[in-house]
């Protein structure tokens, strides 16, 4: 898809109206015409992003300080149809006809800077696979799912902590209630009379245990059915408004939407309602229970009444086995509801694994992808050029979390988290704190067993889920073969990383490439070895847009169509637009790039005589 026109209206460029063709067109003008606003504004027009914060934030300036209150369209084109896109500078996304494929934009600050920021390599490198954005939108939704479920495991951890501990007192109940038979039993022993009161209550007690463990499993159905009734007034509440939308012929566009969110709500208040039966119908048996324990307890209290009369000191033996046998009763209750807690703990459990695989493989695929760029630029720019990829280079945002959570431990935390980041990836150190292997912790941080192990009770009081889902992208390196060494980004000139990075631009063959100014920082013979090299080894369908005050660019690389702009001072405006032969064209650029005819003459009379000589 190629730039076929670009249209401004307002600011600097007010009334500006280019048309470009496949092949190469070559931006020419004085400093000031404007050539600089003009790729500036394509790239806003279009939403390309900068390869950096930094770059992205400056370009966006630029282009809403020449475009002011105005607009800009760009018309883009397959052969087949064309597609408008247009944006104000108020808006925050570009409006188009139909959905587009991104060029790629370099300004003159990006090619001079990119390479020397981890963020600008690794997006330069993912500009040439198509499938960048997918697979970090895949990423967002997997690491999502990963931190819903960690906080879904965390809870019912909790709950089964919480119900373990309980059921740990069974024992000692057994223990209690052990201590008291021989007194019972010495009860036992007493008057028939009081033997029957003693039976009667022991089945009193009996019920009442039993009355007890039901009130508690029926509060914690009650509970979880008035959650479930809050998650459903929530989701009513959150209804989306699906109001009329008259187009010109008059019909409503949103007529069918309207009926399945009507249906919709329809079907979340019927599930309120049956909801609310349920609640009803549980209040409805735990009324009934509360109920019926307050009867037996009355009947109870007035048995060991009769008891202690007739036996003094027994009410309160016959009181204290029942408390004790009503508190096992409790307790064996929450066995079951534990089992059930455990085994439902498995499902979220397998979940988070398949969501842990998940982003496993798409930062692995994406690491492949990466690697394979770089392979086949190597093939092509190597040996000079060298560019290297090596698997979750930046744990900087992993490091960040796992300090974070350890802040206040008493550890030493920046130094450990660095160690930890670097060692174990988010995922084994998220299932090691889920299963306590301090062994992990204690060998990949060079630490013993016991500060290991308060490292992971630190991170279990912390959000798991965000420190398991920690971003850990790879790195990219960039290096030139300088004599019998390659030299890292920041350890060249400017010029020297231009002549890096203006290479791998130009491989971009099969997208629209617009390119601010190239030629700087670089000498002529790079110029024509390399970049009008480049230039005209792409395809002729293919598109360059390129500024520059160089005249090798338009006239080696056979220019297809060269677009001069010029300026009255406050604004402008093009001068002219054609083929390279035109001999306008070819009076332009001896005027403002060779200086003037005269200049010129003088500088080919000058490499006469000395290359006589």
């Amino acid at each position: 898809m190629l730039v076929k026109r670009v249209q401004v209206e307002e600011g600097f460029l007010d009334g500006l109206d280019v048309s470009l063709v496949s092949g190469l067109n070559v931006i020419i003008g004085a400093r000031g015409t404007g050539k600089t606003s003009l790729v500036e504004l394509i790239r806003f027009c279009l939403g390309v992003p900068g390869y950096t914060g930094e770059s992205q934030k400056r370009s966006l300036d630029h282009a809403l300080s020449v475009l002011g209150s105005g607009q800009v369209t760009v018309t883009l084109s397959d052969g087949d149809r064309d597609v408008l896109v247009t944006r104000t500078a108020v808006e925050e996304e570009p409006r188009a006809s139909a959905p587009f494929a991104l060029p790629i934009v370099f300004s003159q600050t990006e090619i001079e800077t990119v390479g020397l920021r981890q963020e600008g390599r690794v997006r330069l490198l993912d500009s040439f696979s198509s499938s960048t954005e997918g697979s970090d939108l895949f990423e967002a939704s997997a690491r999502s799912e990963v931190r819903s479920l960690t906080a879904e495991v965390e809870a019912q951890r909790r709950e089964i902590d919480e119900l373990a501990e309980r059921v740990r007192e069974i024992p000692a109940v057994d223990g209690q209630i052990a201590d008291l038979a021989p007194e019972e039993r010495e009860l036992a022993k007493t008057s028939t009379e009081t033997k029957k009161k003693k039976e009667r209550l022991d089945s009193v007690s009996i019920k009442i245990a039993e009355l007890a463990a039901r009130v508690v499993s029926t509060e914690r159905l009650h509970e979880s059915l008035s959650r479930w009734r809050s998650s459903l007034s929530s989701a009513l509440a959150a209804e989306p408004p699906v109001d009329a939308n008259k187009t010109a012929v008059g019909s409503d566009l949103f007529a069918e939407c309207r009926k399945s969110v009507e249906r919709a709500r329809k079907h979340i208040r019927k599930a309120a309602r049956e909801i609310e039966k349920a609640i009803s119908e549980s209040e409805m048996i735990l009324r009934s229970a509360q109920e019926e324990r307050i009867r037996l307890e009355g009947s109870a209290r007035e048995l060991r009444q009769e008891v202690e009369a007739l036996q003094r000191g027994s009410g309160a033996i016959i009181r204290q086995a029942q408390q004790l046998r009503e508190r096992k009763a409790q307790l064996e209750s929450l066995k079951g509801i534990l089992t059930e807690r455990r085994k439902g703990l498995e499902t979220p459990l397998a979940k988070r694994a398949n969501a842990l695989e998940l982003l496993d493989s798409i930062r692995d695929d994406r690491f492949k992808r990466r690697a394979g760029v770089a392979e086949r630029l190597n093939e092509t720019l190597g040996p000079q050029i060298r560019v290297t990829v090596s698997r979750s280079g930046q744990f900087e945002a992993f490091a960040a979390a796992i300090a974070n959570a350890l802040r206040g431990s008493g550890l030493r935390y920046n130094e450990l988290s660095r160690t930890l980041a670097k060692s174990v990836s988010p995922r084994e150190l998220l299932e090691a704190a889920d299963s306590s292997d301090d062994a992990l912790i204690a060998e990949a941080a060079g630490i013993a067993r016991p500060r290991a192990v308060r490292v992971l009770d630190w991170l279990r009081e912390c959000d798991l889920g965000t420190i398991g889902t920690a971003p850990v992208d790879d790195t990219v390196g960039l290096e030139l073969l300088d004599g019998l060494e390659y030299k890292g980004m920041h350890q060249l000139s400017t010029g020297q990383r231009c002549t890096v990075v203006l290479p791998l631009v130009l491989q971009h063959r099969g997208r629209v490439l617009v390119v601010d100014q190239p030629e700087d920082h670089i000498d002529n013979a790079f110029i024509a070895d390399t970049l009008i090299a480049s230039v005209l080894a792409r395809s002729a369908d293919g598109q360059i847009i390129v500024t520059t005050h160089n005249a090798n660019i338009p006239v080696l690389g056979n220019a297809d169509r060269v677009i001069q702009l010029d300026s009255d001072g406050r604004r402008g405006f093009c001068l002219l637009a054609s083929t390279l032969n035109d001999p306008a064209v070819v009076a332009a650029i001896t005027a403002v790039m060779e200086g003037g005819a005269e200049a010129f003459k003088e500088r080919a009379r000058f490499y006469r005589r000395h290359g006589e000589e």
